[in-house]
């Protein structure tokens, strides 16, 4: 196979105007996976659960893109005042489309809320807010720099070596160690904010905190979506 085609989710931009709302996703995934050779094929977040299968039918590949905070009542907490939650829907549609994607040999990359929606999914929790305890992760929107380390013995690892690696980082929440889901190990960490984790197991299915797509000056992008990709293409043929 050429070309795998890589399922990508996909969240609601609200549009006051006749022609109704969209059903998007920043620009610079597609870049990635077209790059590193995969086929884009767009999840709409308002297809129907009893559809959702059809897509999975005809995609080698599973990408879960990052987005808004995910609504809390989904892992059992009120939102803290001033949350700006993900439309319920949409995060519902992620959410069923998580389960469904591992119970098939189909490989899997979460990046943001892709890695959070993937722990949420399997009975994790997620720290609301970091607040002023991690002042190197972000405050206002902006991108952050800071140094994460990677596991030995990982796949992460295998594909940027273990130890010290630059990080972008554009989150306020992050994922709660004390409620991993189960099946899940972490794979990098910043301090005591997990920045990857990983599904035990052959198949590449992996969660990033970071965003790899928008670094490509550092290889972030090739190296990441090239391994996955590749994983993708194998599991194809």
């Amino acid at each position: 196979m050429t070309h795998p085609r890589i399922g990508m989710t996909t969240t609601r931009f609200a549009r006051n105007v006749p022609g109704g709302d969209w059903y998007v996703r920043p620009n610079t995934y597609d870049e990635a996976v077209t790059a590193a050779g995969g086929l884009p094929v767009s999840i709409p977040a308002f297809v129907p659960e009893k559809l959702l299968d059809d897509y999975l039918d005809m995609i080698d590949g599973m990408l879960f893109i990052g987005g808004a905070d995910l609504p809390p009542s989904f892992y059992g907490e009120a939102a803290l005042p001033g949350s700006v939650v993900l439309d319920r829907h949409v995060a519902q549609n992620h959410l069923t489309l998580v389960k469904k994607v591992f119970a098939r040999n189909i490989p899997v990359l979460g990046i943001c809320l892709g890695m959070q929606e993937i722990n949420v999914a399997f009975g994790g929790k997620l720290i609301q807010d970091l607040g002023e305890r991690t002042p190197e992760h972000r405050k206002d929107g902006s991108a952050q720099y800071h140094w994460g380390t990677i596991e030995p013995g990982t796949r992460l690892a295998e594909i940027f070596g273990a130890g010290k690696i630059m990080l972008n980082s554009f989150h306020h929440q992050a994922l709660d160690p004390r409620h991993l889901a189960r099946g899940f190990r972490v794979s990098a960490w910043c301090g005591d904010v997990i920045e990857a984790i990983e599904f035990e197991g052959g198949i590449f299915r992996m969660g990033v905190q970071w965003h790899p797509e928008r670094m490509p000056e550092d290889r972030h992008c090739d190296r990441l979506f090239s391994a996955f990709i590749e994983k993708c293409a194998k599991q194809g043929e």
